[in-house]
């Protein structure tokens, strides 16, 4: 195919949805590190000096936000994802609407509340389904997915012997020779990143429609009399549940889930050796009520089809090895979502009709940008506005979900 045909294609893929494409990018590369922007927008949550999050005293958290509260159930209690976090206990309120307390690691100390809605939720919602029914919007989110693995694809045809351009150094000869630099800089750079979202983002997809692995069944529930609806453990209970874990598995204890209308046994998800999983591909289910042994399912025994899909979160959100991944998928995140906004600014520059020797003023190139997109800029638009909308209603309580 000849190179004015691939930068058609380039263009078609990255001009037409620029601007919902730039949305995605820009929310994606906030949601990498949005637990640490819930960190500093939140007290509660800081611990400082920071302990060793490995060493929880689960016994204390649990005592004390039992005393802390009665009135509303435990819904989870989560281990901090770095030493310098909290611990952060799940309840839900009168409405069955979930709120956040926080507590000291090892004193077990609460430190404060938080809303359930906070800003990890909303770039990971706004980015993986733009707020809207999670088959509607994570589908449109994957095809624009599909759009950029396409623009990556082609860009390379674009490069000549792109291979030996990693270090080249953008030229000054003209404001169009240095931003086209400059956007195939980024495009190499950070094409490692693309091609990981797109690849997992595609995995999304094919889950969304029929596709998605099934863990094998488990016992999740137990004979309880019609008065016991929902058992919470109690102290001993909890405490023998915990220190029985790792009878079973030697197993970083990450996740406590407490009965539910959906299931009334209490179960321990964490991290082992095991490298690419989410937290609920290990687990040990117990007995609320006399804290015994009921199952359990560790991803070492996995098939390869529930491996990849545990793969696709760590891989898709760069928290493979914490904050120093987290901080690489940000870096890298920032130069692809400047490459959406290059790459319209290069079309403008193309485009744009000029007499010899005059400089296009940055309005005008802005404006044919906007032209290039035709009918398909009001879409990204309307597409963005319900999204926004929708976090205010669901952000409010306006929406109970």
């Amino acid at each position: 195919m000849k190179k004015h045909k691939w930068y058609a294609l380039h263009s078609l893929a990255g001009i037409k949805l620029s601007i919902l494409i730039c949305f995605i990018l820009i929310t994606g590369t906030l949601a990498t590190i949005s637990h640490e922007i819930d960190w500093l927008a939140n007290p509660s949550q800081r611990v400082l000096p920071a302990v060793d999050s490995s060493k929880i005293n689960w016994s204390l958290v649990y005592k004390s936000a039992n005393q802390r509260q009665t009135d509303y159930p435990i819904r989870d209690i989560i281990a901090p994802i770095d030493d310098w976090f909290a611990v952060e206990v799940i309840r839900s309120d009168e409405n069955e609407q979930r709120y956040r307390q926080f507590y000291h690691p090892v004193t077990g100390e609460y430190q404060g509340d938080g809303r359930w809605y906070n800003w990890q939720r909303f770039f990971r919602m706004t980015h993986r389904h733009l707020m809207m029914p999670t088959i509607i919007g994570t589908t449109i989110v994957c095809v624009a997915g599909l759009l950029m693995f396409f623009s990556l694809i082609s860009g390379f045809f674009l490069i000549p012997k792109w291979w030996a351009s990693f270090f080249k150094k953008p030229r000054t000869n003209n404001r169009k020779t240095f931003w086209n630099d400059c956007h195939r800089l980024f495009g190499l750079w950070s094409s490692w990143l693309l091609l990981v979202v797109c690849i997992t983002g595609v995995w999304y997809l094919v889950e969304l429609w029929g596709g998605n692995a099934h863990f094998p069944e488990q016992i999740d529930s137990i004979s309880i009399s019609e008065e016991q609806v929902l058992v919470i453990p109690s102290q001993q209970t909890f405490e023998r549940i915990v220190n029985d874990v790792s009878k079973h598995h030697d197993m970083e204890i990450k996740r406590i889930i407490f009965p539910s209308k959906r299931t009334n046994v209490v179960t321990i998800q964490g991290q082992n050796n095991t490298i690419l999983v989410r937290e609920r591909a290990n687990n040990v289910i117990f007995n609320p009520i006399t804290g015994g042994y009921l199952s359990s399912r560790f991803a070492e025994d996995q098939s390869v089809h529930i491996r990849i899909s545990e793969a696709a979160d760590p891989l898709h959100f760069g928290t493979i090895y914490g904050i120093y991944t987290k901080l690489l998928y940000f870096i890298f995140g920032v130069a692809l979502s400047s490459l959406a906004i290059s790459g319209t600014y290069l079309y403008g520059l193309r485009y744009c009709k000029t007499l010899r020797g005059m400089r296009t003023p940055v309005k005008n190139l802005w404006l044919v940008s906007w032209g290039g997109m035709k009918y398909w800029r009001w879409l990204c638009i309307t597409l963005i506005i319900i999204s926004l909308l929708l976090t205010v209603l669901m952000f409010t309580n306006y929406i109970l979900i």
